[in-house]
This record gives structure tokens, sequence and C-alpha cells, in this order.
């Protein structure tokens, strides 16, 4: 589906070459109203949900094209499938966002990727972990690591300024199972002097509401467009994924300011979290490392200097790195 960060990544490359996007229209979760919102300067199809049409789309748009690269947006999908053996290996690429955490690489499903990668002359794996799937695959073509999953809305970094105390704690996203927030919600009650505010809905809000002492708040949906100002009165991000092929809010939280906290689960946490840097990493299913970290963090010294360096970080520049790895 045509998720805003996406959007914005086409829209950067489509300024420098043409192209093309096809929206198959799988993998739709709960999200916000505006996820799924952006202007396109580029043209584009969302395929019928009737199977055979999808078929039929798909073979139209690989015979009418005269195109110099097939980029696939995973191997989950028929249409993804279809396209890698009806368009020429030596024009298929294949983007990688999962991680080797949860991604299987052995039995069937293995060896359904080994054969899908057949069809794949270059991989465009947004970062280390990604990267390892496909090298656990045993794929041998070309690797673009792309340090990225796409553009989020990025704003001007805020200028640095030192805090007196570490007391808000701040999570955005989903509330499902593999955020891992009753493991986070468990560590809060036992922390009444900080407070955790949770951002965002989905099938645990109740059960999440149960388990809650009152120093978690809960926030409710909030809109892309209004979150620079909520990151920007916390004092820390904190993303305790049991699984994450990403983790986009992260570098959210770093262009407002925020130093963060996530597991070892995250995906992105190789690439973009720069340990006692930018932020500290945990062991996902550790509630006494994770307790070590927010002590850690709470240090006013270590503390203010993460703010420091993550003002002086250049997300206009990152965002350009990304967008050259598909224009090489």
């Amino acid at each position: 589906m045509p998720s805003f960060y996406k959007i914005n990544l086409y829209n950067e490359i489509a300024k420098k070459r043409k192209i093309f996007v096809i929206y198959t229209g799988d993998s739709v979760n709960e999200r916000n109203r505006d996820f799924f919102q952006g202007k396109m300067i580029y043209p584009s199809i969302l395929l019928s949900k009737n199977k055979w049409l999808r078929l039929l789309q798909t073979i139209k748009i690989i015979a009418r094209y005269n195109y110099k690269e097939f980029i696939i947006g995973g191997w989950d999908s028929f249409p993804m499938w279809l396209s890698a053996f009806c368009s020429s290996k030596k024009r298929n690429s294949l983007v990688v966002e999962s991680s080797y955490l949860e991604s299987i690489t052995n039995g069937i499903k293995g060896i359904a990727k080994k054969i899908f990668l057949t069809r794949i002359c270059k991989v465009y794996a947004s970062g280390i972990s990604q990267k390892k799937i496909t090298d656990n695959l045993g794929f041998k073509g070309l690797t673009i690591i792309t340090k990225g999953v796409g553009v989020f809305n990025i704003v001007s970094q805020p200028k640095y300024e030192p805090r007196i105390q570490v007391k808000n704690y701040l999570y955005v996203g989903r509330l499902v199972p593999c955020k891992n927030l009753e493991f986070l919600i468990k560590v809060f009650n036992d922390l009444p002097y900080l407070n955790l505010f949770i951002a965002g809905f989905g099938v645990q809000e109740h059960e999440l509401k149960q388990i809650a002492k009152e120093n978690t708040h809960f926030l409710g949906a909030i809109n892309n467009s209004e979150l620079p100002a909520l990151y920007q009165k916390m004092d820390v991000f904190i993303l305790p994924s049991i699984s994450e092929p990403w983790g986009l809010v992260i570098e959210e939280a770093l262009n407002n300011g925020l130093p963060v906290i996530v597991s070892n689960h995250v995906g992105c946490a190789e690439e973009i979290v720069r340990e006692y840097e930018n932020g500290l990493i945990f062991k996902y299913n550790s509630q006494k490392d994770l307790l070590d970290k927010i002590k850690q963090i709470s240090n006013i010294d270590l503390y203010n200097d993460m703010r420091k360096n993550i003002s002086k970080m250049d997300f206009s520049e990152i965002e350009k790195r990304q967008v050259e790895c598909y224009l090489m």
C-alpha cells in the first residue's frame, strides 16, 4: 500500500528517474488515517483484489514497459512471484526489509526463498540485519545497503538545549504483541517516579490498560503531522519490540532530538543506534537489562551528551544517501 514514507522515497527517486509503481494492496494493518496519504509525482497502479485480474494486470505491465530495472518489494505475495519469473533475471532486483531475527531461512520457506533468489540479480537490503537473510540463503549477486526503508517526514533538527532531568518516556506504534508492550509496562510499574506515554492503538489496548499503573498514559491515535510536537515534549523514546523489521519511529525520534532505548530485536539497531552516542540497546527479554539502560540514560551528563550528538545529525544527508542507492 502507498504508505507515506514510501511515497516520499519514490517521489525523490522520480525526480531523477522515470519510475512506475505497482501497489499490490497486500499487508494492510491497523494504521492511522494519514498513514496512507501523500501526493505522488509518479504514475502508479493499485492491482485488483481479484486474483485473475491481478495476474493479467501484472503480465500486461511487464509486457508493456521497456524498463531497465524491475524492483520487487518482497517475496510474500503472488504478484511478486509472478513478476520475478515473468521479468528477465538481469533486470530483477529485490528489496529486503525484514531482519534475520524474524525471517525464516530454513525448511520449506527457506527453499522457496532460495528459488525466488534464482530470479534476482541485485538486492537492496535496509541494513546489516536484513543482508544476513540473503547471505544465509546463499545469494551471490550484488547487495546494496540502503540504511533505510523509506523517507519519513523530516523536520528541522531542534536546537540543542540541556535538560535537568530524564523523566518522560515515549512509545509510538501499534498496540500488538510483537511490540512487547506488556513487558515494557510491567517494568514501568516498578518505576513510579517515571512516566511512560503510549501513542497508538491496536488489539492489545484493553488488556494493556488493565495492567498499567498510574504512571503509564495512553494517548490513542496521533496523526503523523502531530508527532513532532509530541516527540519534542518527551525525554526518551523507547521501542521494546520482540520483532521489528526496521523501526522508522527510531529515525523520527532522533530527528526530533530524542535519545532512544531500543531492544536488540529492532531491525535498525545496528544501522541507526550508536550506543552511548544517540541511544542504548537492551536485551529484548531482560527486565534487568532494560532497568540498567534506563538507569544509565538517567545520568544527566550522558543524556545531555546524547542530545548534543543528535542535534548534529544531518537527516537530509541520510535521505540523500538512501535515494542515491536506487540511482546507481
